[in-house]
């Protein structure tokens, strides 16, 4: 008797599937920031463990990765009941995630240069490639766990209580998702908004958005961070 899902897409769509898919991601960053101990904060998984430090202490943040790692074992189990872990999806979800890293390094500044005028990408300041490249990995997971999977769940469920158009509240989960996403970049003070930037970033996270609703939590996490290292390492 076969149990597993009928396709790749709808397998890897699973946010059983994608929390225990992120776990590699997740294990790489928490790994990079022990070994590199970046000093700066950044727009990667690091601002929003600032923003937890910040408005609850420091015991908010522990509490949020227990959480995520909470998530991944009860998908853990759940996948058992669906006929396990498929492996062999994971180098897919890794090459579809890659491939739309690589289009949005050239999608987005294609956009940007009919929109506005703009000579380089919005990014943060450089602290050493390697320290830029753990922190792009720590966007991968926790921006797209708190500004789409939370955020964006949580803007459509109020709207969706509004209204009985669901496209209204789909419509509306994207955009405002999508402008505190890019507004986050700024918290802190290690960057100044400019009308370039915030409309670079809201236009970002309308991508990220797009992909996590179509193809689900892992493959943005990963073309999330993919796109992030590339602007890194190719910049």
């Amino acid at each position: 008797m076969d149990s597993e899902p009928q396709g790749y897409f709808d397998y890897s769509r699973s946010l059983a599937v994608s929390f225990l898919f992120i776990l590699p991601l997740l294990l790489a960053y928490e790994v990079g920031m022990l070994v590199m101990r970046p000093q700066i904060v950044s727009w990667a998984g690091d601002m929003i463990r600032w923003l937890l430090y910040e408005a609850f202490g420091r015991q908010a943040a522990l509490a949020f990765n227990l959480v995520v790692m909470l998530a991944i074992v009860v998908s853990l189990f759940a996948t058992r009941k669906t006929g396990g872990v498929r492996f062999k999806t994971y180098p897919l979800v890794l090459a579809e995630s890659f491939a739309y890293g690589l289009l949005l390094t050239q999608f987005l500044p294609l956009v940007m240069a009919y929109a506005l005028p703009m000579a380089q990408g919005a990014g943060s300041a450089a602290d050493g490639v390697a320290h830029e490249i753990v922190l792009s990995i720590g966007a991968g997971v926790y921006e797209e766990i708190v500004f789409r999977l939370g955020l964006m769940s949580a803007v459509y469920y109020l709207v969706r209580k509004l209204t009985d158009k669901n496209w209204v509240a789909v419509a509306a989960a994207i955009l405002i998702s999508s402008i505190i996403f890019a507004a986050s970049h700024y918290l802190g003070g290690t960057e100044s908004p400019t009308i370039r930037s915030v409309t670079y970033r809201t236009v970002g996270g309308i991508c990220f958005a797009a992909i996590y609703i179509y193809r689900g939590l892992a493959v943005a996490c990963y073309s999330h961070a993919f796109y992030d290292i590339l602007v890194v390492t190719l910049a």
